[in-house]
């Protein structure tokens, strides 16, 4: 059913950028989940040895894998979507699967255990479970304000929609690394040090 030049790509105006054959559009976002899918089985499976390393609850290993082919489920029907009915795709309906993506995985980030896949890795976090822990519990709770703010930005024109979504994820990661030397700065400059979380 899909044309034999398919675009796949749009610039901020809706023209398109990129073309692909219709396997490349059936199969991207499909692939990209395989990918990333798999890597995280592999990392699992490999030897973890940096210093705060801890085993993850297979459960919520599983809810991180899960969000993924989520999100790349709700950008592929989106890309299909918008081939089909031949328009750009709807920046409202991306904005909102990313939203939703961020309120879910920020309130599985605070369970989450220093690995080799996921998460704010940094030199801070893998070398101290407390600091990873504060720091995830940090970045799960503004994750999750990102994506609250996101559902209402589904409301505003597509040209601006589309500018909201990259603050929506950096501005959170950025505030998370800050936050994390900050914290390892106070630990290193504490007369006591603290025991490990829990």
């Amino acid at each position: 059913m899909l044309p034999a030049r398919v675009p796949i790509h749009w610039d901020l105006h809706g023209k398109v950028n990129g073309w692909g054959s219709p396997l490349t559009a059936s199969m991207l976002f499909p692939t990209i989940a395989t990918v990333i899918y798999l890597g995280i089985l592999a990392y699992d499976w490999g030897r973890i040895d940096f210093k705060a390393a801890r085993a993850m609850s297979p459960s919520v290993a599983r809810q991180v894998r899960l969000l993924v082919l989520l999100l790349m489920g709700v950008l592929q029907v989106t890309l299909l979507r918008a081939v089909m009915q031949g328009h750009p795709p709807s920046t409202s309906i991306v904005v909102l699967g990313i939203s939703l993506f961020l309120i879910l995985l920020g309130n599985v980030l605070p369970r989450t255990e220093p690995n080799a896949w996921g998460g704010i890795r940094i030199p801070p976090t893998l070398e101290s479970r407390e600091v990873w822990k504060r720091t995830h519990r940090f970045f799960g709770k503004w994750l999750v304000v990102a994506g609250l703010l996101g559902i209402p930005a589904c409301l505003l024109p597509e040209a601006t929609a589309t500018l909201f979504i990259l603050p929506q994820v950096l501005i959170p990661t950025m505030g998370a690394i800050v936050y994390a030397y900050w914290i390892r700065h106070r630990m290193d400059h504490s007369s006591t040090s603290p025991s490990e979380a829990p």
